[in-house]
């Protein structure tokens, strides 16, 4: 196994582990270790879809990180502290 498929597979687990820990009731969606994991985890698959040549893919996860990596800064910045949709 490659080191280029070692980051897929991690990142593929971090992003798993967002989404099974929002639907499991054990990870808020507006928290900054959801919005994190998706940030990283889009990173490391951005990377592995740029290596593997596949474009769809690229462009999925370089949408998803900026999205995520906004979310992020707001967290970081302060400027998180409202839930949206009125919850």
């Amino acid at each position: 196994m490659e080191f280029i498929d070692i980051i897929g597979i991690g990142s593929a687990a971090l992003t798993l582990t967002a989404f099974v820990g929002n639907e499991w009731s054990k990870l808020d969606a507006e928290s900054l270790t959801y919005d994190l994991l998706n940030f990283v985890a889009s990173i490391g698959l951005f990377t592995y879809a740029y290596h593997s040549g596949v474009l769809p893919f690229m462009v999925v996860n370089a949408v998803w990180g900026l999205v995520s990596g906004m979310d992020v800064a707001k967290h970081l910045l302060g400027k998180k502290g409202l839930k949206r949709g009125g919850k």
